[in-house]
């Protein structure tokens, strides 16, 4: 059954549903206690058999809003701290800024990548589809998917050092106009390897009432594809400010203070899109019938059916 706080989600625009995150990523989300939370969660599933009057739909809008802040929509399980989306603002913010420093040497891109990337990952796995059960992600695939990830972040460094270039136009090149498509490849790119053991089990499909219609990999597919889009778009859009403010002929001025207000802007950057990357896609993601496999379409006539795309 899909989660009761989901059902809505797919009829909205995307200023509905960035209105929602808005509220939803709020740290006061935070302060509840794992009781709170289950409450919330009890007081939602039992929505449709509720005559609910004003204060109650109060009631069960801030429950839900708590609901999506802090419980997987697929499990039901109370989401780690750290990877609650409300944690993602708060601390994935100081840690892509600390990946866009321009690093002097190849040991401290590499360290600084590597909580970045460890990170993002972790946000990725914790969030994506758990419709199905699913083997535990080897410990070795994963860690070498983070070290890949982390060696293509510290690889301008490592070129710059290794080959000695000293051409002012190349220097430009690693410091100005890399850095934005190679954070969106970054995004996307960590999206495709964490989840994709739901590209080999497939993911749950449900009709509009919620019933399970069976798992299909086709969804899984236009899942990650959508969320690897809208991660890109995130840590893309991140990296391209402090771009665009580099090439500012006001930067060789006073370069000291255009930097720290490149590092400002790309927090304030990060924080202002991770509403919006949650929102381009509805999290409650959709697929036509007519796209399913053909094993699937014989057991439901709706034109659309709907799983978790995951974050």
């Amino acid at each position: 059954m899909a989660a009761p706080w989901l059902l809505r989600d797919s009829d909205q625009s995307f200023l509905q549903r960035h209105a929602h995150w808005h509220e939803v990523l709020d740290p006061s989300q935070l302060l509840a206690s794992d009781a709170e939370i289950k409450k919330a969660k009890s007081l939602v599933q039992s929505l449709e058999s509720r005559n609910k009057g004003k204060d109650q739909e109060n009631e069960v809008t801030e429950a839900m809003k708590l609901c999506t802040a802090s419980i997987h929509p697929d499990s039901g399980h109370v989401l780690p701290l750290i990877f609650r989306p409300p944690v993602y603002v708060l601390l994935g913010a100081p840690l892509v800024v600390a990946s866009l420093v321009r690093h002097t040497s190849v040991t401290a891109a590499f360290f600084f990548q590597l909580p970045f990337q460890t990170y993002n990952a972790g946000f990725t796995i914790m969030n994506g589809n758990r419709s199905l059960p699913e083997k535990s992600q080897q410990p070795l695939y994963l860690s070498a998917s983070i070290l890949y990830l982390t060696c293509i972040g510290a690889a301008p460094a490592l070129a710059m050092k290794r080959l000695g270039i000293r051409s002012p136009a190349i220097h430009s090149f690693f410091g100005k106009i890399l850095p934005p498509p190679l954070y969106a490849l970054f995004g996307g790119l960590s999206v495709a390897l964490m989840r994709f053991s739901e590209m080999e089990r497939g993911v749950q499909i449900v009709d509009r009432e919620g019933n399970v219609v069976g798992a299909s990999y086709k969804a899984a597919e236009k899942a990650m594809k959508e969320t690897a889009l809208s991660r890109s778009a995130l840590l893309g859009i991140t990296a391209l400010i402090p771009s665009l403010m580099r090439c500012s002929s006001n930067m060789t001025r006073n370069p000291q203070m255009f930097t720290l207000l490149g590092h400002l802007a790309a927090l304030v950057t990060f924080g202002m899109m991770v509403p919006v990357s949650f929102s381009i896609f509805p999290q409650k993601g959709w697929i036509r019938r007519d796209d399913l496999e053909e094993e699937l379409k014989e057991k439901s006539s709706e034109p659309v059916l709907f799983y978790n795309r995951g974050l």
